[in-house]
Order: structure tokens, then sequence, then C-alpha cells
């Protein structure tokens, strides 16, 4: 394979400090992809994608080796008009249990997620170890009255129980909003109340330049705003340190639980088999900033924004399996 068959990357960049080299080209995971495809050049390629994008996505799926739950009969179904499209008619697929369940069965003992916080700490996980938590997970959720096409917002710094959360929901066909845990609590609460939330998944607090950002008065304020919110979940970060002066953390009884007592629960049976999804189905409602009016909530679905991203890490980031 010769370079002229890919773009000279940095060519407008005469100072780049690195460009790949022919030989890195031509073992991308990108290249492998062209090859099979029997396209001649990247041009030809993103050609052919565009003209029919049901076979491009049709041989970028095999290419990722998804694992599904069920096969789809096509790609997409657009017997109601291409603004009414419909993504793998006939198959079912959960991105919750594609991305933990055959990894944990592939390389129980492989690297799944490290953790590393500001102060120090260091938490790892097999993939064994966080399908167990998503598992555990999915079930104490469900215990805690979460159902399929429920909507949980997620006001969580970033920890190991935000990707649990995420994968769990998921499994359990549940639909998350991600809050950015900088919001002021109108903030919070016009986008909890937007997607009609039953639940909040929080943190006692956590740490920025060294400094403890305390979450649960501001979540307190949200949720009074939200009568939808009927249970507040919150992760045990800070401890003590959250509490401040006052030596006590706000606690509304009845309503707010801590998520490690909760996974501790005895009734939990964690949810090893989820139930089969239809890829239209949706997972994540995410907002636009608000900065020219209301936030409006943005819907993506299993079948959508995780098989594209997949598609971007493997064929733009070259990101392969084992890599960190």
């Amino acid at each position: 394979m010769t370079t002229e068959r890919w773009p000279t990357f940095g060519r407008d960049v005469p100072g780049a400090a690195w460009r790949p080299s022919a030989e890195l080209l031509a073992d991308s995971r990108l290249a492998r992809f062209l090859r099979a495809t029997g396209e001649p050049d990247l041009g030809s390629l993103q050609a052919r994608a565009v003209g029919d994008p049901t076979w491009f996505w049709g041989s970028a799926v095999a290419d990722l080796e998804l694992d599904w739950q069920r096969p789809y009969r096509e790609v997409m179904d657009l017997s109601a008009g291409p603004e009414w499209s419909r993504w793998w008619a006939g198959g079912a697929f959960n991105y919750a249990a594609a991305a933990v369940d055959p990894r944990a069965a592939r390389d129980s003992d492989g690297a799944a997620l490290t953790w590393e916080g500001e102060d120090g700490e260091v938490r790892r996980f097999t993939n064994a170890a966080l399908k167990a938590e998503v598992d555990r997970a999915a079930g104490m959720l469900a215990n805690e009255g979460v159902r399929a096409g429920d909507r949980v917002g997620i006001l969580l710094p970033l920890l190991p129980e935000t990707v649990i959360a995420v994968l769990a929901l998921g499994r359990l066909g549940a639909i998350y909003t991600p809050i950015f845990s900088g919001y002021a609590a109108p903030a919070v609460a016009s986008r909890l109340e937007d997607c009609g939330a039953t639940m909040l998944i929080t943190a006692d607090g956590f740490l920025r330049r060294g400094g403890v950002v305390p979450l649960k008065p501001t979540v307190d304020a949200a949720v009074a705003a939200v009568p939808s919110v009927q249970r507040v979940l919150v992760v045990r970060r800070l401890g003590p340190r959250a509490e401040g002066s006052t030596g006590s953390l706000p606690w509304v009884d009845g309503r707010d639980r801590w998520w490690d007592e909760a996974m501790a629960d005895p009734s939990v049976t964690p949810l090893t088999e989820p139930p089969e999804t239809d890829p239209e189905s949706p997972y994540l409602i995410i907002y636009t900033s608000g900065t020219t009016g209301r936030p409006k909530g943005a819907v993506h679905v299993h079948g959508g924004f995780p098989i594209k991203g997949a598609q971007d890490l493997a064929h733009g980031f070259d990101l392969r399996r084992g890599e960190v």
C-alpha cells in the first residue's frame, strides 16, 4: 500500500510533531476495513458510503463484530419514508449488554475500567468485576422501582459508579439524562422536569482543584421543584468531608438512599440476562446548553450513538481490542 492512497496528514501544518507512517496506515483498522470492502481507496469508500448508507453501515457493523441479541433483518427500513426510517429492523441490540457481556466471557480478568481520583485514590475493575457490578446495579435499580422507559437523571462527577449507573440503566431499558455537576439548582430542575425523571443519581460531593464541592444542597433544591422525582440515590464519594461545618449531610428520609447500601440490600437480584431490546429504544436524553433558549432534549437510541461511537473509535481513532 502506498501513501498515495491516503490523505497526506499534516500537509497544512508543516510543524506537526507527528504523522502516521505508510506502514502504520496500512495496518490501521480503517485500512483493513477498506480492504474488506474491496474499495480501491478512501475516496471511493467515502463516495460509496454517501451513495449507499445501507451498504456502508451493514459493512461497518460486521467489521465491529458487535454482539446482537437477535440479528437484524435489514439495516434500514424506509417503507414509511426517509424521515421515518427505522434502523436495524427485526433485530435486538442492548448497548449495555454488548459493551460488557462479551468482554467478561472472553477475557474475565482483563482490564475494563481504571479510575484515579484527584486525591490519589485508585479503583480498578476487571471485565468480570465490571459485569458483576453492572448486573447488580441493574437489579438494585429495579428494586428501587426503575422500569423500562423510565427517565433517570445522573448528576455525578467522573466516578466508577457513573459508568456502572449508565450501563445498568441501559441494561434495564431505562433512559438516562446526564446533568453537568456544576449546574445550579434551576438548571438541574429544568432538565429533570422536562424529561419527567422519576429518580436522580448523585453523589455527596466531589473534589475540584483540591477543594470540596458539595452536591447534595444543590440536588435538594432542584428536586424540591420536580414532583416526579421520587427517589434520590447518593454515591458516597467524600463521606465526612462533604458534611462541612454542619457536621451532617442534608437528607430527606424516605426519598434519599445511599448507593452502596442499596447495592448491599440482600433482596437485590442481579440482572444477568437483560431482555431483548429494540435498537430504536431510547437510551439517552441529552440536553442542549440553553444559551439560545430553553434547553432541548435530544433523544438517542441503543442502535444509534453507541454504534456510531464504536465506528468512530475503530476507524477514526484506530482503537483496538486490549488498548487502554
